[in-house]
């Protein structure tokens, strides 16, 4: 009976250990076939990056003040078959706008396997300035659009003129980059502010080259000077209840002076006819 149940056991024993190397080879089969499958997967996906996925076509959209066809051929230039997976869309736009300085905005997108789309956003000089004895057309953000060699150049687009607090460096295409950082706060915040107000179409010009001490220029006939940024549109309301009031008593559109609201507790006008109706001190 005793060698009975021991042979039972020792047949149970092996049958037990067949069973964990069958499992075993089962698992080694998996994992062995899951490699290869990885491998070969892994090697299609860089053949494919390799050869497939590369921008072959570019399609371009949006643009009124350049073509669109230019644009096109400018990024196929630079792209052709380059991989669509690791391009930077921001590095693109960058590029694009240092080469077409009145480009805004760009949306890429990129459709597989090989083509690009952008549509573009075209941007709007609204400002103009001189530095370092050229002027540079501006937009609303301080963007530098366009450079000439004359200020007479720029006398019928309808720009509004700026002086600004002393420039490092200007490139087109790209923010007016000041010596003092602060500078750009100060001026954007002033830009901006006027740009958005109801006077924005008769300001002739800006000076905001103190800025301690800013100034501009309304309807060509008054002189307003509003000193410091802070309290800007507190000062404008300021400006337009002053005006208002001496232009309803005296019912004329001759009039010259200065609006001085740098102090928002007393502010004040002096007529003058020979005011100094220009954005330079």
């Amino acid at each position: 009976m005793d060698r009975i149940e021991l042979g039972d056991r020792v047949l149970r024993e092996n049958f037990e250990k067949a069973g964990r190397k069958k499992k075993r080879d089962r698992i080694k089969e998996i994992i062995l076939f899951s490699a290869m499958t990885v491998a070969v997967l892994s090697l299609l996906i860089s053949l494919m990056y390799l050869f497939v996925f590369r921008v072959k076509s570019v399609s371009v959209e949006g643009s009124e003040i350049y073509s669109n066809d230019d644009i096109k051929d400018s990024v196929l230039a630079r792209y052709q078959d380059a991989s669509i997976f690791p391009l930077d869309s921001q590095n693109i736009a960058y590029q694009l706008k240092l080469t077409y300085p009145y480009i805004k905005n760009v949306k890429i997108g990129k459709v597989f396997p090989s083509a690009l789309s952008l549509k573009i956003e075209d941007d709007n000089g609204a400002y103009y300035t001189e530095i370092a004895g050229r002027y540079f057309v501006l937009s609303h953000k301080l963007r530098l659009l366009e450079c000439v060699e004359r200020e007479s150049d720029l006398d019928h687009r309808g720009l509004c003129h700026v002086t600004l607090p002393p420039v490092a460096y200007a490139v087109t295409g790209t923010e007016v980059v000041f010596k003092r950082k602060s500078d750009f706060e100060n001026v954007s915040k002033v830009i901006e502010t006027l740009y958005e107000s109801d006077m924005s179409m008769l300001i002739s010009s800006i000076n905001m080259n103190d800025k301690f001490d800013m100034f501009f220029i309304y309807n060509h006939q008054y002189r307003i000077e509003f000193g410091k940024n802070e309290n800007l549109d507190v000062k404008l309301e300021l400006v337009r209840k002053i005006i208002k009031t001496f232009e309803d008593e005296f019912s004329t559109d001759k009039l010259k002076g200065t609006v001085n609201v740098s102090d928002i507790t007393q502010g004040f006008v002096i007529f003058d006819s020979k005011v100094r109706l220009s954005g330079k001190k």
